[in-house]
């Protein structure tokens, strides 16, 4: 990893950018979706910026960038589209000792912009160490169709509310209530047009009664060692559960994608003391979200022992293994 992934504060910061061309406008678009003070040296500087720095959104310097500018600044943009006046804003840059990135330079940059996925205040940042930005924005665009224009509301309503959250127990009741807000309560309470605070309310009031912890236990399977053979609901349960419980012959790359908090239980024999169905009751007790990943097909007879036990159970299909890729026996 040559390039290491930060989330930069910047409120307070200045940032400077020379150039007032294509390349300037494009990162001028993003930065000013932060509330940093943004300094632009340009002498010709395109329409779209005058326009920003009559609307005050940045400030408009009509001169090249000058070396005494860089004092205060936190990062700097080199946008003029020309070597030689690249080199010099990079060279001041370097010598204030202020984080500089050259358009289109990879190796002339202290840092890169990465691909964004924006939905405020929930930002998701793709970098290939600027070797395959098609690539990035390909990921971008699958990363944009699977979080609804939602997702931002309900991580502010979530900010605002979380302090009285904290009525909950610290831990399982308070993951449990904030795994309903997003994954049910939330997208319900959006698309029904209803106040965000009233439904968090009536949410939390209902966890409180105990109402939304239930024990579940969801059985998955899957006949593979590739990770990008999962169906996708089986990554995301790997991705919310607190208890993982697999079969030896599950693959480490499949078990890397479960949740880092959640418990990882290995069975090293399918003939467990107690019984499976009584195993996966017992950890999903007092409202915890259970995972049983197989490497065979699950029978609804087990399904109907877990629910016999109490816990509500989802069957998640798999995948068969790939004829032509063995799956490889863990010790």
């Amino acid at each position: 990893m040559q390039h290491f992934p930060i989330f930069l504060s910047m409120a307070g910061t200045r940032v400077l950018l020379s150039g007032g061309g294509a390349a300037a406008l494009a990162k001028l678009r993003l930065l000013m979706k932060t509330p940093a003070r943004i300094e632009v040296y340009a002498d010709a500087p395109a329409p779209e910026i005058e326009t920003w720095a009559r609307q005050r959104r940045l400030v408009l310097i009509r001169r090249a960038l000058r070396p005494g500018d860089l004092t205060g600044a936190t990062l700097v943009y080199a946008a003029d589209e020309d070597d030689a006046m690249d080199a010099r804003t990079e060279a001041f840059a370097r010598a204030a000792g202020v984080l500089v990135n050259v358009v289109d330079n990879l190796a002339a940059s202290a840092f890169i912009t990465p691909a964004m996925v924006d939905r405020a205040p929930v930002t998701v940042a793709i970098g290939t160490e600027g070797a395959a930005p098609v690539l990035a924005r390909r990921i971008k665009a699958a990363l944009e169709e699977q979080l609804p224009a939602s997702t931002g509301p309900l991580a502010r309503a979530a900010a605002a509310f979380r302090t009285r959250a904290e009525a909950l127990p610290h831990g399982e009741a308070r993951r449990a209530f904030w795994a309903d807000w997003f994954d049910r309560a939330g997208p319900k309470a959006h698309a029904e047009q209803t106040n965000p605070e009233t439904a968090l309310s009536a949410l939390l009031d209902r966890h409180l009664a105990g109402q939304g912890t239930r024990a579940r236990v969801t059985l998955a399977w899957t006949g593979s060692d590739d990770p990008d053979l999962l169906v996708m609901k089986t990554r995301r349960a790997l991705d919310q559960v607190d208890v993982v419980v697999h079969d030896a012959a599950i693959a480490p790359a499949v078990l890397e994608l479960a949740r880092r908090e959640a418990d990882i239980l290995t069975l090293h024999d399918t003939a467990t003391v107690p019984p499976l169905p009584q195993l996966l009751a017992q950890r999903a007790a007092g409202g915890r979200h259970v995972l049983y990943l197989s490497c065979r097909p699950c029978s609804d007879a087990l399904a109907a022992a877990i629910r016999a036990a109490g816990p509500d159970v989802t069957l998640i299909p798999g995948l068969p293994a790939d004829p032509a890729m063995p799956r490889q026996e863990q010790a």
